[in-house]
């Protein structure tokens, strides 16, 4: 049976991304999204404990952590599996996520790829961390499509998404979705950051 999958992060843009990504996996089924821990555990009076088979949880948001949401979120959801999510993959953070029990930990600079080959390993029981030393690595591994470093180039040069799929003969939801994919892939939340990262 397909997992009901919720996303908490407080950025709505970041989680639309990657419901675009996790909506492709053949194991996930329904998608709830929260913006924060307070709003994930609202979902339980509507009854949406029960099914919710795994968690990707933003671990900086206002209010409490994802590292301290945590056991609230054991306590609303006893049968989900929670993968932290993370712009940054600093040792310290990784090894904190596993002594507090999270089953898994993903760099937002992760592809779609392995955000989906992680989906599946966490439904199937195992853990999935970054291998030692990965947190080096990482942003080397940050590979843009042509498209997408075309949306950048102007995206760099302030222009909005109107204009950038003006420019480039795209619909701007098209742009919106690349943006997105750029954010995830740089590690980033914001066109300053990515412009700062490029």
């Amino acid at each position: 049976m397909a997992a009901h999958l919720l996303l908490i992060d407080d950025h709505t843009l970041f989680r639309t991304g990657l419901r675009l990504i996790v909506q492709e996996h053949p194991s996930v089924g329904a998608i709830s999204e929260a913006g924060s821990i307070a709003q994930a555990r609202a979902l339980v009076p509507h009854g949406e404990e029960g099914d919710v088979g795994l968690i990707l949880l933003d671990i900086l948001m206002p209010g409490m952590s994802g590292l301290d949401g945590l056991h609230p979120l054991r306590e609303a959801f006893p049968r989900a599996r929670v993968v932290l999510v993370s712009a940054s993959v600093a040792p310290d953070a990784v090894r904190e996520a596993r002594a507090r029990g999270a089953d898994g930990f993903l760099p937002k600079s992760a592809s779609g790829d392995d955000i989906l080959e992680a989906i599946g390993s966490v439904l199937a029981g195992k853990s999935c961390f970054p291998p030692a030393g990965v947190s080096a690595q990482l942003p080397a591994r940050a590979t843009l499509t042509a498209r997408q470093l075309d949306v950048l180039r102007l995206l760099c040069t302030g222009k909005p998404n109107k204009v950038i799929a003006r420019d480039l003969g795209l619909s701007e939801n098209t742009v919106r979705v690349h943006v997105t994919a750029i954010f995830a892939q740089l590690g980033v939340d914001s066109r300053s950051a990515a412009l700062l990262r490029a």
